[in-house]
């Protein structure tokens, strides 16, 4: 009995062996390598150094945005725990952080793998725990992106989220300039999972990310955002952009957003406010494409200055119920002052001197309907119609600013090229990127994309839009020592597919000093509830905005001089028309008979000199001018005599003289 049970222990033995032989030779030699790779693998530990984020400086270098090298501090919780550890650790973080030992106790108790004691704190108290060290405590490098300024410049710079990856503005654009590449270390642990040393030559140092320089300049951006928000908050607009650039080269010098956000805490503000509307809203820009339009009139030699044009008092008959109007009515006015006031049945009727191709090249090549190319990231290209799809009224309408969308950037460059000699220029918003050692990674310069008008024709239009500063709808933009130039815009909303009556885009263009413009800005305001027009609204922000900018900047005073104003637009305009008598006169400017209205052609049916006794000059005017009688003027206001009586026949009369008083 006791053989068998010797022979069965010895059997199973046996067996017991050459099972134990078939293991180790499936361990030892066939799976050696995948044992040995994760023996290693729980011996070595590869762990990621974050690179830090490059910064963003504005032209000045000043700084906009940075990285904070915070650290975090945790408890692996997968290690055996003692009561004596936690003790000690509890300890020493109450008494570097000032918090109570039985707040880290009861964290250190979670049933969670790891636990955070301490987040995002600075390197000075991360220092005071350097020589501390116990099991089951690390740290993490854990960055913070610092934005010193606030909102300021919020819609330019953009944000990051809480990964460190750039969302939005240059911090999304340049994402992969400021991100740097991340490094590795490869360490190793015994048993217990304590560092016992790290593998320098396996390991790879991190590269941080590099620099952006920016264009804006710190303090025309403070200065455009504070002005814009007590303009908004003044005429109580529910939106606004404000663009300062400066017209020879490109380069932005500010840009605004309201509402505004904070990019530290992008989360707390909804996308709408996050929107840079420069870039991404279009619309209807109303009067401010009228300098266009008679930058394509000039250019083409279809219009002189002192031609007169048939205003109808006011209200034109377009097509069946298409009917423009103007704001500041008049009998007629010369080509400059239908820019002055901002005539839209003057535009209307000079746009059907250019046909509509080359009508609509011509916007083309100021940049309508495409990309400007600015590097922000959301950039739409506005809506233009092809000559294809021309109504009978598209062109009339886009001559003084409907039905055509653009971006405020957009109208910016156009006008960018109106004043610097006719070039279209690429919006620039960042002058270079360098490494964190100085070294200039990636430079921006100004690039002209194409010549659109002659330097003749620009300054032309220089001198036209000083004289809508100076004498017309954009007064409220003057400044007392340096001369503007600039135009108002006024455009209806556009809601649920019909113009509003109350909500209206105010916007203004302007240039300083209008010799050798070196700034322009534009602003526009967002259905503002006191004030609807862009004279009314818009130009005083302007002029606030400028005048704070012309007295920090020292290279303006030479151009600083006393500018004498005098208040006699009628008189002023009387003297135009005097001197216009040797021009062409235009009645309805190429305009078909079949659109000329009723009053006008009552008018032209008289067969004798009316009693003019009485009548504002401009009436009388208007009158006399429709009858073609050459006429002279003596003093201003109302007629009080005339040298040709009454129901004398028109064809006996070759001139008349008019007296009036105010």
């Amino acid at each position: 009995m006791n053989k068998y049970r010797a022979i069965l222990i010895l059997f199973f033995m046996t067996l017991a062996f050459f099972g134990l032989v078939a293991r180790l030779y499936n361990i030892q030699i066939k799976k050696h390598e995948y044992y040995k790779f994760y023996a290693l693998k729980q011996q070595y530990k590869k762990e990621f150094v974050k690179a830090e984020r490059g910064s963003i400086f504005d032209r000045k270098n000043n700084l906009l945005a940075y990285t904070k090298n915070d650290i975090s501090f945790y408890v692996d919780n997968r290690m055996s725990k003692k009561q004596v550890s936690d003790t000690v650790i509890a300890r020493k973080f109450s008494k570097v952080f000032g918090k109570d030992e039985n707040y880290y106790l009861k964290l250190m108790q979670s049933p969670a793998k790891r636990v955070c004691l301490e987040k995002k704190v600075p390197r000075d108290y991360a220092l005071k725990l350097s020589d501390f060290i116990v099991d089951r405590l690390y740290y993490e490098e854990d960055y913070t992106r610092v934005y010193p300024y606030g909102s300021l410049a919020a819609h330019v710079i953009g944000f990051v989220n809480r990964k460190l990856k750039g969302q939005a503005g240059i911090e999304g654009k340049f994402e992969n300039f400021l991100k740097g590449v991340d490094g590795h270390l490869v360490i190793e642990k015994d048993v217990s999972g304590r560092i016992v040393s790290i593998d320098q030559s396996k390991s790879q140092q991190p590269k941080n990310g590099d620099n952006v320089i920016l264009t804006i300049d710190k303090d025309i951006q403070k200065i455009l955002e504070e002005e814009l928000i007590k303009g908004v908050n003044y005429y109580q607009g529910k939106a606004a952009v404000g663009i300062v650039l400066n017209p020879q080269n490109g380069e932005i010098l500010a840009l605004a957003d309201l509402p505004n956000y904070d990019p530290a805490n992008y989360n707390l503000f909804n996308a709408s406010a996050r929107r840079n509307r420069a870039v991404s809203d279009t619309y209807e820009p109303g009067s401010t494409m009228k300098s266009i339009l008679f930058a394509m009139l000039f250019e083409e030699k279809l219009v002189l200055e002192n031609d007169v044009i048939n205003t109808e008092n006011g209200r034109y008959v377009l097509f069946r119920n298409a009917i423009i109007k103007d704001t500041h009515p008049a009998a007629r006015l010369t080509v400059r002052e239908i820019l002055t006031h901002s005539s839209n049945i003057g535009a209307v009727k000079l746009s059907y001197r250019i046909g509509k191709n080359k009508f609509y090249k011509y916007l083309r090549d100021f940049g309508f309907g495409n990309l400007s190319g600015v590097d922000i990231p959301g950039e739409v290209a506005g809506k233009l119609i092809p000559p294809s799809k021309f109504e009978r009224t598209t062109k009339a309408y886009i001559s003084h600013g409907y039905g055509i969308s653009v971006t405020p950037i957009q109208m910016a460059m156009a006008y960018a090229a109106l004043i610097n000699g006719g070039k279209l220029l690429h919006p620039e918003i960042v002058k270079e990127v360098t490494d964190d050692e100085g070294n200039v990674v990636k430079s921006f310069h100004p690039q002209e994309i194409r010549k659109i008008i002659s330097k003749k024709t620009s300054d032309e239009l220089k001198k036209l839009l000083v004289d809508v500063v100076e004498n017309g709808t954009g007064e409220k933009a003057q400044l007392k020592n340096i001369l503007v130039g600039g135009k108002t815009g006024t455009a209806q909303k556009l809601i649920n597919g019909k113009y509003s009556s109350f909500y209206y885009n105010a916007s203004f263009i302007g240039f300083f000093p209008a010799e050798a413009p070196k700034y322009e800005i534009l602003i526009l305001v967002d259905s503002p509830s006191k004030g609807r027009y862009g004279g009314q609204v818009a130009a005083p922000i302007f002029e606030k905005i400028a005048e704070r900018i012309a007295n920090a900047d020292l290279s303006l005073t030479p151009f600083k001089k006393e500018i004498h104003r005098t208040k006699q637009p009628k008189v002023k305009f009387v003297k135009e028309l005097v001197s216009a008598g040797n021009n062409k006169m235009v009645v309805a400017a190429d305009v078909p008979n079949v659109l000329r209205t009723k009053k006008e052609i009552k008018i032209s049916r008289r067969s004798s000199m009316p009693n003019l006794v009485g009548m504002s000059l401009r009436k009388a005017l208007s009158i006399v001018s429709e009858l073609g009688i050459k006429f002279k003027i003596e003093g201003s206001g109302r007629i009080i005599w005339q040298s040709v009586a009454p129901g004398t026949s028109v064809k006996r009369i070759k001139n008349v003289i008019l007296k009036c008083r105010r």
